[in-house]
């Protein structure tokens, strides 16, 4: 499944992503992008239910996370109320490209090959 390859469905999930808009997409069972704010900042975050997380993903993540800190700038992860592994990013006007959020917080998770759009 992944991210659509389709130029329209994708737009269509990237704008409603940074207009405010309900926005999500499921990458595959269990494994979704969505729109996220935390507190008062719009974010985006990669949701994996606790069905879907692999052995050890939690700590490999979190480790990941610490000793490529300037890789993963801006990338907090947590377990949400559901057991759910998320990582969230804020979405800013004129800073990086939702592409590239996107991209690192699935490299973050090594679910690169999620990323159709981006695979060669």
């Amino acid at each position: 499944m992944g991210l659509p390859d389709d130029d329209v469905r994708r737009q269509v999930f990237l704008d409603n992503l940074v207009s405010g808009n309900v926005a999500y997409q499921p990458l595959c069972t269990g494994i979704g992008l969505c729109r996220l704010n935390a507190s008062r900042k719009p974010g985006l975050a990669l949701q994996i239910a606790p069905e879907a997380l692999q052995a050890g993903q939690l700590e490999r993540v979190l480790e990941r996370r610490f000793a490529h800190a300037v890789v993963f700038d801006g990338c907090f992860v947590y377990l949400d109320t559901k057991g759910c592994l998320v990582i969230w990013h804020a979405l800013a006007p004129n800073d990086q490209s939702v592409d590239d959020i996107i991209g690192r917080m699935l490299s973050l998770a090594k679910l690169e090959t999620l990323d159709v759009y981006r695979a060669p």
